[in-house]
C-alpha cells in the first residue's frame, strides 16, 4: 500500500504536470506515492457542455476508493463527493467560492466546503488559491508547482514569445494586435507555441485580425524543445483572459526573459512578480507594455533575470520538497523514510 494515493482528474496538461509533479515532491521526500488517474467515460465527455454538469461529471467520475495510507486529491472538484476513511489533503488551483460565481457554481460553493473543512491539510498552489479559502480549520500550506532553473542560450534570436494553444483562453488576436503595434523593426522575431499556422489563422480571421509580420507558428512541441525555446526569447507576452497558476510565464521569468502582460485575473501567480519587476510592463495596454519591453537593453534585461532569479527562490523544488517532508506528511500521519 503507497503511503500516498495521488487522485488526478488530469483534464488539461496543466493539471496532468501539476499532478506528476506533486506525485515527485513526495516521492523525494521519502515517501511513496501512487497516482490514480480519473476515467471520464465517453459518455460522461459527452455531457461536459455547462459548468455545472461538467463539475458533476467529473466529481462523479472521481468518486472511487484507493488504496493508500492517506489520499491526496489534486482539484477540488475531484474531492467534492468524497468520503474516504484515510486522512486526506486537497490540492488545488483555486475554489469554487472564487472560479464558480453565479447560478451555475453555485452547487460546487455549497459542497466544496465538507470536504475542504475535514482534510487534514489544505494545498493551494497559489497565492490567489490560498487567498480564496472558503473555511476556517485545517491548517493551510501554499505549494506552487516547481519551477525549474531553465538555460538561457547562448545567444536570444527570439524578440518575443507567447504560448496561444487555446487561442480563446490566451486571446491570441490581443497578442497579434499587440505585436503588430509594438513592432517596429522589420526582422524581428515573434514566435507563437502552441497552435499551428493552419489554426492560429482561423482564430484571427474568426476575430477579424490579420496575420502580423514576424509571426511564426511553433505548433504544438514537446515541452523540452518548446523550453529550448523560452530559453532564446528576450520578451515573453501573456494576455490570457484568465489564469489558476499560469506556469508558462513563470517558466519564462525563470528562463531570463521580461514578462509583458496584462493584469490576468484569477490566482495568476507571475503577476505580483511581474509587478515587483516592472510595473510598467503589466498594463491592459498590452502593446505598450510590449513596446517598452522590447526597447529594453541587455544590461537592464540581465539585472531584471537576477532579480527574477531571487523572487523565484520559493518555486524551486529543493524548498517544495522540504515543505512536503516538514508539513505535509506529518499532517497526513506519514513518516518520512
Amino acid at each position: 500500500m503507497p503511503d500516498i494515493a495521488l487522485v488526478s482528474l488530469g483534464t488539461t496538461p496543466g493539471l496532468v504536470r501539476s499532478d506528476e509533479t506533486f506525485a515527485g515532491l513526495v516521492r523525494r521526500a521519502g515517501a511513496s506515492c501512487e497516482l490514480h488517474r480519473v476515467e471520464i467515460g465517453p459518455l460522461a465527455r459527452r455531457l461536459r457542455r455547462q459548468i455545472a454538469v461538467t463539475d458533476l461529471v467529473e466529481a462523479l467520475s472521481a468518486r472511487t476508493a484507493v488504496a493508500g495510507r492517506a489520499v491526496v486529491y489534486s482539484t477540488i472538484t475531484a474531492a467534492l463527493l468524497q468520503r474516504p476513511e484515510q486522512p486526506y489533503a486537497i490540492r488545488f488551483d483555486a475554489t469554487a467560492s472564487v472560479n464558480r460565481p453565479g447560478l451555475s457554481g453555485a452547487w460546487q460553493r455549497a459542497a466544496e466546503r465538507r470536504p475542504l473543512r475535514g482534510a487534514r491539510i489544505l494545498l493551494p498552489v497559489s497565492r490567489g488559491a490560498e487567498a480564496g479559502v472558503p473555511v476556517t480549520g485545517p491548517p493551510v500550506v501554499r505549494l506552487p508547482i516547481p519551477v525549474e532553473e531553465i538555460p538561457a542560450a547562448p545567444e536570444r534570436d527570439i524578440d518575443a514569445m507567447a504560448y496561444a494553444g487555446y487561442p480563446r483562453k490566451r486571446r491570441l488576436e490581443i497578442l497579434c494586435r499587440a505585436w503588430a503595434a509594438a513592432n517596429e523593426q522589420t526582422d524581428r522575431r515573434f514566435v507563437i507555441g502552441g497552435l499551428d499556422r493552419e489554426k492560429g489563422l482561423r482564430w484571427l480571421r474568426r476575430k477579424g485580425v490579420a496575420e502580423p509580420a514576424g509571426v511564426e507558428w511553433a505548433g504544438d512541441l514537446p515541452r523540452e524543445e518548446w523550453l529550448r525555446l523560452v530559453g532564446r526569447a528576450r520578451v515573453y507576452v501573456n494576455a490570457s483572459r484568465w489564469e489558476d497558476f499560469g506556469l508558462g510565464p513563470l517558466e519564462a521569468l525563470s528562463a531570463g526573459a521580461v514578462l509583458a502582460t496584462v493584469p490576468t485575473p484569477g490566482s495568476f501567480e507571475a503577476l505580483p512578480l511581474a509587478r515587483q519587476l516592472a510595473p510598467e510592463l503589466v498594463s491592459d495596454d498590452l502593446a505598450a507594455a510590449l513596446r517598452t519591453a522590447l526597447g529594453i537593453g541587455e544590461r537592464e534585461r540581465q539585472e531584471y533575470a537576477e532579480r527574477a532569479r531571487e523572487l523565484l527562490a520559493p518555486y524551486r523544488e529543493e524548498r517544495l520538497v522540504a515543505a512536503v517532508r516538514d508539513t505535509v506528511l506529518p499532517a497526513l500521519g506519514i513518516g518520512a523514510t
